[in-house]
């Protein structure tokens, strides 16, 4: 009788020591400042999810000597009214750093919001000059979750130069910088990218050929073993909520015996995303004009 291969199991990329270490060190540095950062997190409606996740990053912000205040408003309020808001926070001294939490509500203009918000000040990349900053290579800030997935290949060693890299999903705060990110003539760039979209046909078949495969498509199990290969190492950025479970976009259980690594979620990119947003707050604290 012939005997079963064994299963090697994968090599999980956690992002929790990452999260860790950039944390402490901010704190090390803050506490031998004479600045203490404040970043304001705005949030316009009462959406459960934003203001738990918002007072989830005011307590990691405190521990490290960076105040996040957050400030509600009305789920109703008129997009004249909105933008003034942030117009006003832009303007205050005592903040530096401004995120506006999602969802923003559907009666707001959300290109004319995000427009308002002072570049020095937009911590989060939301508005559209420092996207285009980014596309220019010349970025400001670094979105969060990019800047995320960055670290932790820098951590874990795993080069991108001449690698096929295939993003699943375009989204202005993932695939998009992601994508240009890594086509910079850098360490950690210089690589072949294909992104793909909802429209893209025979997914399975460009995902196969990835070296590295970054998913952030919004959409729990989108891929599964058929879309994987051996020498893949798979990013799962999807935030997927499942029978009461976090789920990533990727079917772990079904890629964990085929693919190189993975991140899983949680545990994955998640934490380094609130680590990278604290640290362009701190950025911000120092900004001169």
């Amino acid at each position: 009788m012939l005997k079963q291969k064994a299963l090697v199991k994968v090599k999980e990329l956690t992002g929790k020591q990452i999260a860790r270490d950039i944390r402490d060190n901010l704190k090390e540095i803050i506490s031998g400042s004479n600045i203490e950062p404040k970043i304001a997190a705005v949030i316009f409606g009462d959406d459960e999810g934003s203001v738990l996740y918002a007072r989830s990053k005011a307590r990691t912000a405190k521990k490290i000597g960076i105040e996040l205040e957050i400030k509600q408003f009305p789920v109703d309020i008129t997009t004249k009214k909105a933008k003034q808001i942030i117009v006003d926070l832009s303007e205050d001294p005592q903040i530096h750093g401004i995120i506006i939490e999602e969802p923003i509500p559907s009666g707001i203009d959300t290109y004319s919001l995000r427009e308002s918000i002072a570049p020095n000040k937009d911590i989060d990349c939301a508005n559209p000059i420092n996207l285009g900053r980014i596309l220019s290579g010349n970025p400001l800030y670094l979105p969060a979750t990019p800047a995320s997935i960055l670290k932790l290949l820098e951590h874990y060693d795993i080069k991108t130069e001449g690698k096929e890299v295939v993003i699943v999903g375009r989204s202005r705060t993932v695939g998009l910088p992601m994508a240009n990110l890594l086509l910079r003539k850098s360490e950690f760039g210089n690589a072949t990218v294909t992104v793909c979209h909802s429209r893209t046909k025979d997914l399975a078949n460009i995902t196969r050929k990835a070296d590295i495969l970054i998913v952030s498509a919004g959409k729990a199990g989108l891929i599964n073993k058929n879309h994987v290969s051996e020498k893949s190492v798979i990013i799962d950025v999807g935030i997927n909520y499942v029978d009461n479970k976090v789920v990533g976009d990727v079917d772990f259980d079904q890629v964990k015996d085929i693919c190189e690594a993975i991140t899983p979620v949680p545990g994955g990119i998640g934490p380094i995303t609130v680590s990278c947003l604290l640290e362009n707050g701190y950025m911000a604290s120092n900004y001169d004009e």
